[in-house]
């Protein structure tokens, strides 16, 4: 059987070099023909099983891409979303296909991602409340380390909410913080040591870093929700930007 990887980016790259030291037969597919792997376009997939969609979340049309390579892959069995995604995504690509689609998001360092992915729980997530016991050992062999949310749109909100939009949450108080200091003339690190000891015990009082929030995770996921209470994380950042310059 054979696992496709659609969309060879840093997550899909990653996935495939897992899943090929895993032992399962793998095949990687890009727009950029140079980061194919065991794939051109005039072959036909042998014995597909398992999608893996790595393509970027906010990519205009990514449910109808989703589905036109569903269609595409003939007797494919199983769908799986890495992408980080707007909630409600997997269900919706759900409603337009016959076969299982899965939303499972990665976690992990970019530096260290396939360390990472190996070290993290994958949590997986379905719509349908009674998986297939074989969707469950397929999972199994492929990440080990798994467990089980209750439907997609909690995966999806987790990656957004629980993980990155979180971590820039954390980084606009160091930023915060360190504008105040900067007013006050404090200096930022010494008065930070007043939270280590706190921070040893009771592990919620994490100082960070006060840098500009940048990179391909944080700010565009923020874009795949619309509630504005978070929109400060945004506005908190471009002001310690201005007040950089």
């Amino acid at each position: 059987m054979t696992d496709i990887i659609l969309g060879m980016g840093e997550v899909g790259e990653t996935l495939f070099n897992l899943l090929v030291e895993r032992n399962f037969e793998c095949i990687g597919i890009d727009l950029e023909e140079s980061k194919c792997r065991n794939y051109s376009k005039n072959i036909v997939i042998e014995n597909p099983e398992y999608l893996h969609v790595c393509l970027p979340g906010e990519l205009p049309g990514f449910e109808n891409i989703t589905l036109n390579w569903i269609d595409k892959i003939k007797d494919l069995k199983y769908v799986l979303i890495h992408s980080t995604v707007k909630p409600g995504t997997t269900k919706n690509i759900q409603k337009n296909s016959a076969i299982p689609i899965l939303f499972s998001p990665v976690r992990g360092v970019h530096k260290r991602f396939l360390e990472d992915i190996k070290k993290y729980t994958k949590f997986i997530s379905s719509d349908d409340k009674q998986i297939q016991p074989k969707i469950k050992s397929d999972l199994k062999k492929r990440f080990e380390k798994i467990d089980w949310m209750s439907t997609t749109k909690t995966a999806e909100l987790a990656k957004i909410l629980v993980d990155t939009t979180y971590y820039g949450w954390l980084i606009n108080y160091a930023q915060i913080t360190k504008m105040i200091c900067d007013k006050e003339g404090v200096n930022f690190d010494e008065m930070w040591k007043f939270a280590d000891e706190i921070h040893e015990n009771l592990g919620n009082r994490p100082k960070m870093y006060p840098g500009i929030i940048g990179g391909h995770c944080v700010m565009p996921n923020l874009s795949l929700v619309n509630y504005e209470n978070l929109d400060i994380v945004k506005k908190i950042n471009e002001l310690y930007e201005k007040s950089k310059n």
